[in-house]
């Protein structure tokens, strides 16, 4: 009866019966397949040459950003602030007004984090707290409490939208932030040791600036590696390795005071009481483009970076420490150790204990585990002696149990 109606309606039309069998073109079968095709046969990832700056609207932020913008190895860098007071928006509005190929894109808000983050090949983690007046009563430990929650954050939103990046960290203290976010990575299980580096540029930088001042050498064709840390109290200079020999002791020393307190002196040198951000932002920048140029141009050396050794036997015995490194594609993919003089050597040790304190921190605050001071920082005759019961206490405690 329905075809004959369908007939006297439309004479063409054809009634098809109902296939007994399941298209599985549409169906989840087909959607499993896939699945695991791109599981085991990734699609090919064409970098974009894309450099993402967190906090790009701090100081230190703002002059990176104006020398990356002005690299030709960098197709797009991505500005990130979010903090509306930065104005990160206006910051990449002037940058983009710069007649060079590098194309620049502004992310205000942590809701745009993720298309700031989305494919990237480095992150560059800067902004945050830094040294504030008063700056020279300001310790490590309290500038972490101020940043730590920005690292992480990063760290968490590196890991599900772009785990290829290689991840650079400058914000202060770097020794807590790069364990901070190393050990996140881990929980994330996306971590690789050869992508996360803790910008040491600036130490290293001030060394060679120093070691040329004196000799009158030409500083790029120089270079003086800054070993164990990047704090005040954990980076070593190795004025040995730039050719330092002739030089007498005490002069020596003063350089190694000169670099591990070079942020004090600026602190109270500078009117506003802050640290040097255009050295920081230059030395940074520089660090950030010779990853690009070892990633996409040809293997880059960089004087020093806070990475995790692949044999800690050969670097002091130290798992996690700041030395020079060559940057290929893929991450690091060598580890230059410097050999240390005796002085060296010494200030090593003892610098040992805090790098290993900053780590644990980091590290802490990472896993959720309670922090306990380094036991060697521990003062002896800071520890209160037992107090002793006094004797009419004693006495009634006894006649107290006889009964």
């Amino acid at each position: 009866m329905f075809r004959q109606i369908l007939s006297k309606i439309r004479p063409n039309c054809q009634v098809v019966p109902r296939a007994a069998y399941q298209n599985y073109v549409m169906s989840e079968v087909l959607a499993q397949m896939e699945r695991d095709c791109e599981k085991f046969c990734p699609v090919p990832r064409f970098p974009p040459r894309k450099v993402t700056v967190v906090g790009a609207g701090s100081d230190v932020g703002r002059i990176a950003s104006l020398f990356l913008k002005q690299q030709k190895v960098i197709k797009i860098l991505a500005l990130y602030d979010d903090e509306p007071e930065n104005k990160v928006l206006g910051v990449a509005t002037d940058l983009a007004h710069m007649d060079t190929t590098t194309e620049v894109e502004a992310y205000q808000g942590r809701v745009y984090l993720r298309n700031a983050l989305y494919d990237a090949d480095v992150v560059l983690i800067c902004g945050g707290r830094y040294v504030l007046p008063p700056c020279c009563d300001i310790t490590d430990r309290e500038l972490f409490f101020e940043n730590m929650q920005l690292v992480r954050t990063v760290s968490i939103a590196c890991a599900q939208f772009c785990p290829q990046a290689v991840i650079a960290i400058q914000t202060p203290p770097v020794d807590c932030n790069f364990a901070l976010c190393i050990h996140t990575l881990q929980l994330a299980r996306t971590y690789d040791r050869r992508k996360v580096l803790g910008v040491n540029a600036i130490n290293s930088m001030r060394a060679n600036q120093l070691f040329c001042s004196i000799t009158g050498s030409d500083p790029s064709k120089s270079h003086t590696p800054v070993v164990c840390g990047t704090g005040r109290c954990t980076r070593v200079p190795v004025f040995s390795a730039a050719k330092a020999g002739n030089f007498p002791q005490t002069q020596v020393d003063c350089l190694t005071r000169l670099v591990r307190e070079a942020d004090d002196i600026i602190c109270k040198v500078k009117c506003n009481n802050e640290q040097g951000h255009l050295s920081l932002g230059f030395s940074t920048a520089r660090f950030v483009i010779n990853i690009m140029n070892g990633l996409f141009e040809k293997p880059t050396f960089i004087d020093s970076a806070l990475v995790e050794q692949a044999h800690p036997d050969k670097c002091y015995n130290m798992s996690i420490c700041a030395t020079p490194v060559t940057i290929s594609k893929g991450g690091v993919v060598e580890y230059a150790v410097p050999n240390l003089n005796e002085t060296e050597t010494r200030i090593l040790e003892d610098s040992k204990c805090d790098l290993e304190d900053m780590l644990n921190l980091g590290r802490c605050h990472a896993i959720g585990e309670e922090y306990c001071l380094h036991p060697d920082k521990i003062c002896p005759c800071c520890v209160c002696p037992p107090c002793q019961t006094c004797r009419p206490c004693y006495e009634s405690e006894k006649r107290r149990k006889n009964k």
